[in-house]
């Protein structure tokens, strides 16, 4: 299983808005991402329909987030994006029909278990959290970078 460029990009495409702190054109966000422009619109065009983004017309326009970085989760950004994350069909969401086996499968338990790990994850880490990861990282870098300038 794996999150799709489609559901890593719109992260990355958010991300750059967090760091701006200001409106950016699907344009600009593609140059600083390196993600081709036609395929940002498609990722846009979804998280505006969803109601994570809202685009701002004119001259200082651009997309903005609809709620601020801290309430929105990468699992909100991923559901939209590619839907929900699974990791077996024999218990998704919503499914009509159990496995006759459910009660003493322990393969199932163990995908259960998996998927329910991975997608705390993702929606108790927000775009705020990546930030800061990215800040401290940065930071990090620059350290090493400063600290071998002075040998």
């Amino acid at each position: 299983m794996a999150i799709s460029t489609r559901g890593r990009y719109g992260v990355r495409a958010l991300l750059a808005i967090v760091r701006a702190r200001h409106p950016l054109s699907i344009t600009r966000i593609s140059q600083i991402e390196s993600i081709s422009l036609p395929y940002l619109e498609q990722i846009f065009n979804r998280l505006k329909r969803a109601g994570l983004v809202q685009a701002k017309r004119g001259a200082q326009g651009g997309y903005t987030l609809s709620r601020p970085p801290e309430e929105i989760s990468i699992g909100d950004v991923v559901g939209i994006l590619d839907g929900p994350v699974t990791f077996s069909h024999c218990h998704k969401p919503g499914q009509k029909e159990e496995c006759s086996r459910a009660a003493v499968c322990a393969s199932r338990k163990f995908w259960s278990e998996l998927e329910s790990t991975v997608n705390s994850k993702l929606f108790n880490t927000t775009l705020e959290d990546l930030r800061n990861v990215e800040t401290g990282l940065l930071e990090q870098k620059r350290g090493i970078t400063s600290a071998a300038n002075l040998l």
